[in-house]
């Protein structure tokens, strides 16, 4: 994915604004949105106080969540529609966000619940150095204490209106979607995520897991979904991997030397990244890596270099634990072992019947301490 310039949206400005309004589900008919003739015209400071909007719903201080696009090759798909309209004339841009609008309208409408409906505002504009292109949509509902109108001649929904429900400070927002062109990708790239980046905001967003609720908006509607979380790719790379290993065909000894390999690579190595190749090169020997790379494509683990993240796996790092046969055990953190302990498998007296056992030989550079 490219780089994209959205974590405070720096140098925003937004060049035109056209809005539509959306109705609640009240029978099995579908009622079609009403739609707007004209763009919504702010005066400066009113466009000044809208921008600010924008980059509280989206910005870096927001609850806005980075997502990737799941839909994009159906012309109803919304991710397809945005980056063929974001270009348009005026004239085109209204039938197209009127098309963004109907999309929501009929997400909602096949929703079980029943929903509130609203307007919908469409709005384009650039932001970043350099600036890049940005396209947005708000779901805000109509206050009980408005009554919509609408121009009979420009077909525009009343200004004064949507100043109020758009730029009052507490004002009932409402959910929102910005699809922010990156800094740099490929043109030729047929996949739309490398084009762009998805935000969504939704006001009823779960402050205990910072999921959005609204499955219906940013899922059916705006056709993406979650990016796959650092720690949970973290702790997938790791149980992965230990399953991995436990199941080579090697010695005990030399298994827990590679666990251990693996905790120290996790938790002790300062990198900021997980680079299974690297992990793989440094610790396996050639065939072991050829079939360690297959074994995680078919568990679905990137093989090449991503954020690591231990927060699942932090109880699991913390001690590096040794079990015997006979039920001894010997724990320590990872970088302990690492330095001051040594595991040697060794060969044990001859029994009875002329049996020579696997011993296992543990040298610790340190003194015994006796605890009360």
């Amino acid at each position: 994915m490219g780089l994209v310039n959205f974590m405070s949206l720096i140098n925003l400005s937004v060049d035109r604004i056209i809005i539509h309004q959306i109705f609640q589900k009240t029978s099995d008919k579908f009622t079609m949105p009403v739609k707007s003739k004209d763009y919504t015209n702010f005066a400066p400071g009113a466009m000044s106080d809208f921008e600010a909007r924008i980059i509280q719903s989206l910005g870096i201080d927001s609850k806005a969540v980075t997502m990737k696009i799941l839909d994009q090759h159906d012309h109803q798909d919304l991710p397809y529609i945005v980056n063929s309209c974001v270009d348009e004339s005026d004239t085109d841009f209204i039938e197209s966000s009127y098309q963004i609008a109907e999309k929501l309208a009929r997400a909602q409408f096949h929703k079980s619940s029943s929903i509130s409906g609203g307007i919908v505002v469409v709005f384009t504009g650039k932001q970043g150095h350099p600036q890049k292109r940005l396209l947005g949509i708000i779901k805000a509902e109509l206050h009980s204490g408005y009554e919509k109108h609408q121009d009979p001649k420009t077909g525009q929904i009343s200004l004064k209106h949507i100043q109020d429900l758009l730029l009052t400070p507490n004002s009932k927002l409402f959910k929102t979607v910005g699809f922010c062109e990156n800094l740099s990708y490929d043109p030729a790239s047929t996949d739309l995520n490398d084009k762009w980046t998805p935000l969504i905001f939704d006001s009823q967003i779960s402050k205990a897991d910072g999921k959005v609720s609204a499955e219906y908006f940013y899922r059916k509607f705006a056709g993406c979904g979650y990016l796959e979380s650092s720690a949970r790719t973290t702790k997938q790379f790791y149980d992965v991997t230990k399953k991995f290993i436990l199941q080579l065909n090697k010695p005990s000894e030399d298994k827990y030397e590679l666990l251990n390999a693996l905790t120290t690579y996790l938790k002790v190595d300062k990198s900021s990244a997980v680079d299974p190749t690297d992990f793989a090169d440094k610790y396996f020997d050639i065939d072991t890596c050829d079939n360690y790379r297959n074994h995680l494509i078919e568990n679905q683990i990137p093989t090449s270099s991503f954020i690591k993240d231990i927060e699942h796996i932090q109880s699991q790092l913390k001690l590096l634990k040794y079990t015997f046969s006979n039920n001894v055990k010997i724990e320590a953190d990872p970088e302990i072992f690492k330095k001051d302990v040594i595991v040697t498998p060794i060969k044990g007296e001859k029994d009875e019947n002329g049996h020579i056992p696997d011993w296992t030989q543990i040298i610790v550079k340190s003194e015994l301490i006796l605890k009360k």
